[in-house]
């Protein structure tokens, strides 16, 4: 990638680090961590078992009664996890999608798809060291100077609060350690100008009482697809070259302190800048004749002068996706494969996050934590639009250049969360909270339209566009609180979590003069009961209510006439997921099996919907219609049938529809389904799959090492993913074909470094991953497809000290 940045961080901070930063490069060791020896099942030495804080308390992950994926941070370097992308393909019943540019990256759990990508609140939350990161283009953080991730499945409404509506995602950073050095480090090369290089250190100054830790991270790629666009490396900066190229830093910086042997207190600041090119992608547009299915649509009446229905044909795509683009209808010696115009920016990004926990255990059985958490960021992006991005497109006669300005914005976010914990002897755990969240955030997402081609690079918005300009403001308050109660020497276990919320929002925006304001309270409960068959199996049964929050619609009818009151506003999604699962330890911690089976009532969707009163080009606004039902089953287990061999499974089948009688009315208002043949005229959706959610998921995995002398171990993975078709929308005509992707490394391991050589996709699976639907107007109607990563081979250096 050719873009020419320099680091947003600030210069105070980086002068202080200066010399520890130099320090760490004299060590420079392992990747990510290297905690373990092998690929087992383990990650920690009390009984070969993974302890994760999904739950914000350090537990066994086989004996928390629900379902969690956990990645080390050997599995994070050993599996090639560079990405959320990565962590989903091998995570039964997660699916993530950052569509065209990055910037709408979209964690689905358990079918439970996020209907408007582009909203504030997301069906899944996300978290770095239990700070909450709220805008989809800040979630995927990569996977350097990581200890753990965790995936968290189903709702977690009762500890984490609104918007873990489906489930969480944690992002656990490197230990903090007052007592011991450690250092690690990586240096990565791959095809097309693959360079990462990352390092941690942290480093007691007064023992026991007062470390330091650092974390440098630098990654740049050149991108994987061909860019065809005549010229496209005349552009700097901009999308030129090849398609999908990256310039990523990230810097960790951290402090702990222990006054007192019973106060704890941590200093934690992140920081995430990225730059990322737009990805391959092409665009099926029904004005430029693309489509090949469904008669209906609507035609403007002088006599009405109104959209009235049509008999037009083609006014959908069905059929899969291609991953070979079509030349736009018309053209004469467009170029092959993907044309990308180089001046499309892809994707501008900073993220800053500043961490303060003070931990004080009282007595030998009660504790009390304070979490401060400040989450800022910005974005810009702006990437193409047009169907013939050489030529143009013609539109009302005239020959345009249409560009997507989106997303462009800022937010920050403040938190406060107080908890008290009391652990008994008898094994009853008591758990309180209090939690207060002010955020704001500032959207500024528009489109541009130019009469020519666009020589420079859109770093900005151009001053012809009218920017949405939305400013909203979040103020939450809530407490929320756990117990569990044991019975029979602990194998019976009963817990109730429980969160109470208010919140308040208000909104300015270019529709009115004057701010809306909306407010809901709700409770989220959730109850476990789980018992031990044995020491080593446990069954357990739960159920639990997901919230999505409410919020403002910032639309007006034509003229200005502001929206009916009760459309000016919509309520909470919300779920309710019934479980029951099993997870078994056998052979001394050699192997184990899990499996959940679970069942989630979904009500009140949010979707997109006509207002009354609207007109063709009036926007769709968000109302509570209609309602799903998923059924799904999960299995994961792992095993060391014999000394160094390590084999691993997944598999997830989900069966997610639309209950009876509900309406797509974006497709409705726009008769795509006129005759009736290929979709339901009144827009009708009940029975069809949701989009975006794959029936069938699955992975297997196997590694193998094996000394080759005293000092010296050689080690080999492979992992092997994949997935069942997709629907792009409701309707269930245009699908995204079924994928199998693969996976391997092979390395020698030294006390303290290691080599490899690896590859992903190495079999140079050509697919698409995802692809925008964006219908519902007479004007626009188009589908997005973007290609996946093609194969990428490179070579890793890692120390440990």
């Amino acid at each position: 990638m050719s873009k020419s940045k320099n680091s947003k961080m600030s210069a105070a901070v980086l002068t202080a680090l200066g010399t520890t930063a130099i320090t760490a490069m004299a060590f420079l060791p392992t990747s990510a961590a290297i905690a373990q020896t092998s690929d087992s099942v383990a990650a920690d030495e009390d009984n070969n078992m993974i302890v994760v804080t999904a739950r914000k308390v350090e537990e066994n992950l086989q004996e928390i009664p629900g379902a969690i994926t956990a990645f080390s941070a050997e599995e994070i370097q050993r599996r090639s996890i560079s990405e959320l992308e990565d962590v989903a393909l091998l995570t039964p019943g997660l699916v993530f999608e950052d569509f065209s540019n990055g910037g709408f990256g979209t964690p689905t759990i358990r079918g439970t798809t996020q209907f408007s990508i582009n909203n504030l609140e997301q069906n899944v939350s996300t978290f770095i060291d239990g700070i909450y990161i709220p805008r989809q283009y800040a979630v995927d953080i990569g996977s350097t100077n990581l200890e753990r991730v965790e995936v968290v499945k189903g709702p977690q409404s009762a500890l984490y609060g609104a918007n873990a509506f489906a489930g969480a995602i944690n992002y656990v950073t490197t230990n903090r350690s007052l007592t011991e050095i450690s250092a690690s480090g990586e240096i990565e090369v791959s095809e097309n100008k693959g360079f990462d290089i990352s390092g941690n250190l942290s480093v007691p100054l007064i023992d026991n009482m007062l470390a330091m830790r650092l974390g440098l991270g630098f990654s740049e790629y050149d991108g994987d697809w061909k860019n065809n666009f005549p010229n496209a490396a005349t552009i700097n900066p901009g999308t030129n070259g090849r398609i999908g190229g990256y310039d990523n830093q990230s810097l960790t910086v951290g402090a702990s302190f222990r006054p007192i042997e019973a106060v704890t207190i941590d200093f934690d600041y992140y920081n995430f800048d990225v730059s990322s090119e737009s990805r391959a992608q092409y665009r099926l547009d029904r004005g430029a004749g693309d489509f090949n299915c469904s008669v209906g649509g609507l035609a403007f009446s002088f006599a009405t002068f109104s959209f009235e229905p049509a008999a037009v044909e083609n006014q959908l795509f069905c059929g899969e996706l291609s991953v070979d683009p079509p030349a736009p209808p018309g053209s004469v010696d467009f170029p092959e494969g993907y044309v990308i115009d180089p001046v499309s920016y892809g994707l501008e990004s900073e993220s800053d996050i500043y961490r303060a926990n003070v931990a004080v255990e009282l007595t030998d059985q009660i504790t009390a934590n304070y979490l401060f958490g400040r989450s800022s960021g910005s974005v810009f992006s702006a990437g193409q639009s047009a169907r013939n991005p050489i030529d143009g497109d013609l539109f009302q006669g005239n020959v345009v250049f249409p560009f997507s300005i989106n997303p462009v914005g800022s937010y920050e976010y403040d938190s406060h969360e107080f908890r008290l914990q009391y652990e008994g002897d008898n094994g009853i755990y008591i758990m309180v909270g209090a939690f207060i969240q002010d955020g704001d955030d500032q959207d500024f997402s528009t489109g541009a339209v130019f009469d020519a081609p666009v020589t420079e690079a859109i770093t900005t918005v151009p001053s012809f566009a009218t920017p949405s300009d939305t400013f909203t403001n979040t103020n939450t308050n809530a407490i929320f609180g756990r117990i569990s109660v044991p019975l029979m020497d602990e194998r019976l276990v009963f817990e109730l979590e429980g969160r109470y919320t208010d919140e308040e929002k208000t909104q300015i925006d270019l529709t009115s003069p004057d701010p809306y304001e909306f407010s809901d309270s709700y409770f989220t409960p959730r109850a476990n009961v789980s018992f031990k068959i044995t020491e080593d199996n446990l069954i357990y049964a739960s159920v639990a209510k997901g919230i999505k929050s409410g919020g403002i619609n910032n639309s007006n009818l034509p003229g200005g006439a502001p929206l009916l009151a009760e459309e000016q506003f919509y309520g909470p999604d919300t779920n309710w997921t019934y479980e029951i699962g099993l997870k078994n330890t056998f052979m001394n911690g050699l192997a184990t099996l899990n499996l959940a089976a679970f069942y989630i009532d979904w009500g009140d969707l949010q979707l997109s919907v006509a207002p009354t009163g609207a007109s063709q080009t009036t926007t769709l606004i968000t109302q509570n219609i209609g309602g799903a039902s998923i059924k799904g089953l999960e299995v994961e287990g792992a095993i060391e049938p014999i000394e160094g061999l390590f084999i691993n499974a997944g598999l997830a089948y989900i069966d997610a529809t639309y209950d009876d009688g509900t309406i797509s009315s974006r497709i409705l208002r726009a008769n795509l389904c006129g005759d009736g043949t290929v979709c339901n005229a009144n827009g009708d959706i009940g029975g069809n799959d949701l989009q975006r959610t794959s029936k069938l998921q699955w992975n297997v995995g196997a590694s193998y090492d094996i000394a080759i002398s005293d000092s010296l171990e050689l080690f080999s993975r492979v992992d092997v993913a994949g997935q069942s078709k997709q629907y792009v929308s409701e309707l269930n005509v245009a699908t995204i074909e079924p994928r199998v992707l693969t996976n391997g490394r092979i390395g020698i391991r030294g006390d303290r470094w290691s080599v490899s050589v690896w590859g992903k996709n190495l079999f140079d699976k050509k697919y698409v991953s995802n692809s925008f639907y964006i219908g519902g107007s007479p004007f626009f109607s188009v589908y997005v497809p973007t290609a996946g990563n093609r194969r990428r081979l490179g070579a890793t250096l890692t120390f440990d000290y």
